[in-house]
């Protein structure tokens, strides 16, 4: 199915029937592509050092290589790179893993893109229903937005974006080596008793407990809400599909020679444009909404994801320097000043994470309001321009049909 692309308003006046025709068959870019970086959760002061772009992404075997365009702020000229989804795990790790980024709100990763038949097959199964007859297309351009939007709000986070990982990430051509990460079972039901026993520790400062249960409950909204506005844009591509099906057998209806039929042809075909009209409308509105509320919602539902894994580190070292407190306490005369050198570091990085998480929550609750209200503007325009486009063009077909001679001599 070919992509349609969004058309915005620019002033209040009223749209004509021929702005809105010529504007149905021109491409238009939706310019919520271009707010990826001031939708960051965590663009502030801090100036990116880098610029970032991905324009393609190519099929190499079983794996799938973006192109990465990367430009130096100062310089004119950018260098372009080749890296994998796996590359982008491998860094989100060393990020998570490196020193001086606890209490850091850590960039969602976004989703694996799915470029095989067996998932392309269960996407369009997911989208337009099990009776669909065809196979939706690679939509490599959605993996590269993914892809450069998630490096955008890595290299605009100030703690991240001077980081020396993300700086070889860039640079280096080759891609680093990946050390293969193993966890085995007894690892993973050791980390979810531990997360279970840590997860219902009562936080000393009244503060991060609040902010804790609000990502708790906030988190389950924004999932919810994401999953149900995802089965309306689904449900929308669907109709459209069937108004496709529709407009497609009003034109292959077999015309018999005489003059009623022929005129009640000329009526299925009118009929036709005006079902391919409504179609194009569905399938605008549907894009529209994906790039807008759909992507926000997405991002913002991994977002809180990271929020929760943020608040669950801190009070992991919460409970840590509580031990080592304890420790302290019973610890032998020899044995003291061991103790005295645990209880100091563990300390040392409880306050520095708690420091660090009430910039980095102070900073998301202030972005995230402002991206909701620019996404919801964005939202709402697409939506009144859609909904012009397509009441403009139905009102053509229904003047066509009500006055069929006049509308042959217009169009003549």
């Amino acid at each position: 199915m070919k992509e349609p692309e969004a058309d915005f308003v620019q002033d209040e006046s009223p749209p004509t029937s021929t702005d809105l025709t010529s504007a149905k068959e021109q491409n238009h870019e939706s310019k919520s592509d271009n707010s990826d970086l001031s939708n960051s959760p965590n663009s502030g002061p801090f100036q990116p050092l880098y610029s970032i772009k991905v324009p393609s992404a190519v099929k190499n075997g079983e794996a799938l290589q973006f192109t990465v365009c990367v430009s130096k702020e100062g310089s004119e000229g950018s260098e372009e790179i080749v890296r994998e989804y796996d590359d982008l795990e491998w860094l989100q790790h060393c990020l998570m893993t490196e020193d001086g980024v606890v209490g850091c709100i850590i960039p969602p990763l976004p989703p694996r893109p799915e470029y095989d038949a067996k998932a392309a097959e269960m996407k369009t199964k997911k989208q337009l229903g099990s009776d669909a007859h065809i196979i939706m297309a690679d939509e490599f351009h959605k993996d590269c937005r993914n892809v450069e939007r998630y490096l955008k709000m890595v290299i605009s986070h100030q703690v991240f974006g001077r980081s020396e990982l993300l700086k070889q990430f860039l640079c280096q051509k080759e891609a680093a080596v990946r050390t293969k990460l193993k966890k085995s079972l007894f690892m993973r039901v050791s980390q979810a008793v531990d997360e279970a026993r840590k997860g219902q520790r009562k936080d000393i400062d009244e503060y991060f407990q609040k902010q804790r249960d609000w990502s708790t409950k906030y988190a389950a909204c924004m999932k919810e809400t994401s999953v149900n506005f995802n089965k309306m844009i689904y449900a929308q591509m669907r109709l459209a599909n069937c108004y496709g099906n529709l407009a497609t057998a009003l034109k292959e209806s077999v015309p018999i020679n005489d003059n009623i039929q022929k005129e009640i042809n000329g009526c299925q075909l009118i009929l036709s444009e005006g079902v391919e009209n409504a179609k194009h409308g569905l399938e605008v509105m549907s894009r529209n909404d994906e790039k807008t509320i759909g992507v926000h919602l997405d991002l913002y539902t991994k977002y809180m994801e990271s929020v929760k894994e943020m608040l669950f580190r801190r009070t992991c070292l919460l409970v840590s320097y509580e031990e080592a407190n304890r420790a302290l306490e019973k610890a032998k005369p020899n044995k003291k000043t061991a103790a005295e050198e645990l209880q100091r570091t563990t300390e040392k990085s409880f306050e520095e994470c708690t420091d660090n998480a009430r910039r980095e929550l102070k900073s998301f609750r202030q972005q995230r309001i402002l991206a909701f209200g620019e996404e919801l503007s964005t939202f709402a325009e697409a939506q009144i321009k859609t909904s012009r486009d397509t009441i403009t063009l139905l009102l053509r077909t229904l003047r066509s049909i009500k006055c069929p001679d006049d509308s042959q001599t217009t169009q003549e």
